[in-house]
């Protein structure tokens, strides 16, 4: 499954389900110059980050006023949202949804989102009900085994589960030190995605997920997973690569409602 090249974001239609992952190009942030930052805590004007919410709404179909966005740190607690949670931290910060790296929902027409700068956005779905998941696997969500624990909290046959394992640094441009590496290896660490070198470590946490979906009982045939890099400057932000001094993009999945299509 490839993630098609839109003006703002790359991202798939399949059936009723649209998924996808902002681009960093043609917008009005200084993170850099002109860049499609998505975030509203990284002290860029909240007037462009909603430009920039409106020109991505304009594409997908979904208003903001239909998105639900948590506050992330870089754990494994998931939680199950619906359409009264719609606009939640999505114009302004609230104290709702904090330390919540995974949702889900049984509802259509909520957009799920979340924002990244290198870590792995894992999209969810069900082919046998409305389930939709979105979730944030940086080296400790993955360390914590977040697949797993999604899937678990689906409660259904995993064979139901597709998933697109997304835009994310690719491992050859990820280095990491042993303490890492060990915390990994607690919830399996393929060999295939580990490289040892001068400088420490390169973790592919996209093949390590993938792995982790397999242990859950996903299928193979269902499990996808992008080539495209946040190593792309040109294209997307990378909080490693530049020194944390960048923006953030805007991870997406949500089901449309039977007026949305």
């Amino acid at each position: 499954m490839k993630l098609n090249i839109h003006k703002h974001y790359v991202g798939t239609k399949v059936d009723d389900i649209l998924f996808g992952y902002t681009k960093r190009t043609d917008g009005y942030s200084d993170y850099p110059s002109e860049s499609f930052n998505m975030a509203l805590y990284i002290g860029d004007d909240a007037v462009n980050v909603h430009q920039h919410q409106n020109m991505l709404a304009d594409e997908i179909g979904f208003a903001p006023d239909r998105w639900v966005l948590p506050i992330q740190k870089h754990g494994a607690n998931i939680k199950e949202v619906g359409l009264d949670d719609a606009g939640t931290n999505v114009r302004e910060l609230s104290d709702a949804l904090h330390d919540v790296d995974g949702l889900y929902t049984y509802d259509r027409g909520l957009l799920l989102t979340m924002n990244y700068a290198d870590c792995v956005p894992v999209h969810v779905w069900s082919s046998k009900n409305d389930f939709t998941a979105l979730l944030h696997a940086g080296w400790r969500g993955t360390a914590h085994d977040i697949i797993g624990t999604m899937v678990r909290e689906y409660g259904n046959d995993p064979k139901d589960l597709s998933i697109m394992i997304g835009v994310a640094i690719n491992g050859a441009c990820y280095t990491v030190d042993s303490k890492v590496i060990h915390e990994v290896e607690k919830v399996g660490l393929p060999s295939d995605a580990v490289d040892q070198n001068e400088a420490g470590y390169n973790l592919d946490l996209k093949t390590v997920n993938r792995h982790q979906a397999l242990q859950a009982g996903v299928l193979p045939e269902n499990i996808h997973v992008s080539e495209l890099g946040t190593e792309d400057v040109e294209q997307f932000f990378s909080y490693r690569l530049e020194k944390g001094q960048t923006g953030r993009a805007l991870a997406f999945i949500g089901r449309y409602e039977d007026d949305q299509r």
